[in-house]
């Protein structure tokens, strides 16, 4: 036993100093990943069943020995420098409510072009495909199909990405996922990752600092096609950090208050039959939910749009009222401001036909509101608008490929 743990004990520190060599060479022979592929942490995570290869999370670079000592010097510089470029891009922050193994493999194929292109030699199985050379991973993501199955027929049955060792069974359990995400985005959250993590390691505010600073620098030295994809990918990185909430909170500031208040009462615990104060808001009138049920909208935007819509009911607890609506409104739910209602996780779409946003501004305006009114229009931004905007704000909750600009009120993706 002492003999094989000694083995084990050496053939990790073995790794451990080629994994080292190979970030210093990194450094040297890609100047525009130095800062980052230096300022991101190695981690080793042999006996972490989700680690079945290489993984990050946003921060750290984990990696599985026994799997790293079987690539080659130029591969390990080639999986290095893909972890850093997930991290650097921000890709497990901005999967949102997107299915993970398919958002996976887009940031895979937007990544792995990029890196091929630059002189990088990735391990075997890594997904290529020339297709979709110019599009960013939301874009990528939209095009894949829908089904594991389907994606992998589509990229030539070659498998599942790199950092999967298993067969495409369409099972997640196989995978070595942590936590529902992908093969190699890693919720940092998650229980799992705690114990291998930092102590001092950036919160999300820091770290969000320290993403944009060395997407600054990787993009100052960049060279090429790569370079104008990297300005894409990055330029989606940043639209991901508005929040829409946020937006929201702000135009309701007024009517925010920082000490107790008796309404409405703390939702947690109505449940309880108590009916106790909480902190900080005062009923801000109606909150005006519109979705975009038009043909074009499809089955996997609508489904995201559902995961906000009850993350919006979660945050603000007023008077919600949620309207469906293609060219003309199909349907309105009235959600009371403290009857602890939730959004259900399934809803039925009712539409799917032409859009027309026109028939939606005209009911709202037909209604006698007592208080303030905040719309926002989930959608992808392709249809007929009104001619001049409402008295009340207006935010755009755009899907990703949705229009470039509307006519008024803010316009906010989400991707």
């Amino acid at each position: 036993m002492g003999i094989s743990l000694s083995a084990e004990r050496d053939a990790g520190e073995a790794i451990e100093r080629r994994l080292n060599r190979a970030r210093v060479q990194l450094a040297m022979d890609a100047p525009f990943l130095a800062s980052a592929v230096l300022r991101l942490p190695l981690r080793s995570a042999g006996s972490i069943s989700w680690c079945a290869t290489m993984a990050t999370d946003g921060y750290h670079i984990f990696y599985n020995p026994a799997w790293s000592a079987g690539l080659a010097e130029a591969e390990l510089r080639g999986v290095l420098a893909h972890e850093v470029m997930h991290a650097v891009l921000d890709h497990q922050g901005r999967r949102g409510a997107r299915e993970a193994r398919r958002w996976n493999v887009a940031c895979d194929l937007a990544i792995n072009l990029m890196l091929v292109e630059c002189g990088f030699t990735l391990p075997a199985g890594g997904h290529m495909d020339w297709r979709y050379r110019d599009q960013t991973a939301e874009q990528i993501h939209e095009a894949l199909p829908e089904t594991p199955g389907e994606i992998e027929k589509m990229l030539n049955g070659e498998g599942l990405p790199w950092e999967n060792d298993v067969e495409a069974d369409g099972d997640d359990e196989d995978v070595g996922c942590l936590a529902g995400l992908g093969p190699d985005l890693i919720d940092p959250e998650d229980r799992a990752v705690i114990p291998l993590r930092d102590a001092d390691a950036p919160d999300k505010a820091q770290l969000r600092e320290l993403r944009a600073h060395l997407r600054t620098e990787t993009a100052r030295q960049m060279r090429g096609w790569a370079a104008g994809r990297f300005q894409q990918e990055c330029a989606m990185a940043s639209e991901a950090q508005i929040d829409w909430r946020a937006v929201l909170r702000n135009w309701l500031h007024d009517r925010i208050r920082t000490d107790w208040s008796s309404w409405p009462y703390a939702k947690k615990h109505l449940h309880r039959g108590l009916y106790l104060p909480s902190i900080g808001i005062e009923s801000p009138g109606t909150i005006i939910f519109a979705i975009d049920t038009s043909g074009s909208m499809s089955v996997d935007l609508l489904a995201r749009i559902v995961a906000e819509l009850r993350s919006f009911r979660e945050t603000f607890p007023c008077e919600l009222i949620v309207i469906q609506a293609d060219e003309s409104v199909q349907s309105v739910t009235r959600f009371e401001a403290v009857d602890g209602t939730e959004v259900p996780t399934v809803m039925t779409m009712q539409g799917r036909g032409g859009t027309d946003f026109r028939p939606v501004f005209a009911w709202v305006g037909e209604q006698r509101w007592t208080g303030s009114v905040v719309m926002i229009y989930a959608t992808d931004g392709f249809g007929a608008f009104p001619e001049a905007g409402p008295p009340f704000p207006v935010i755009w909750l755009m899907m990703p490929e949705g229009a470039g600009s509307v006519p008024f009120g803010v316009r906010i993706g989400l991707h």
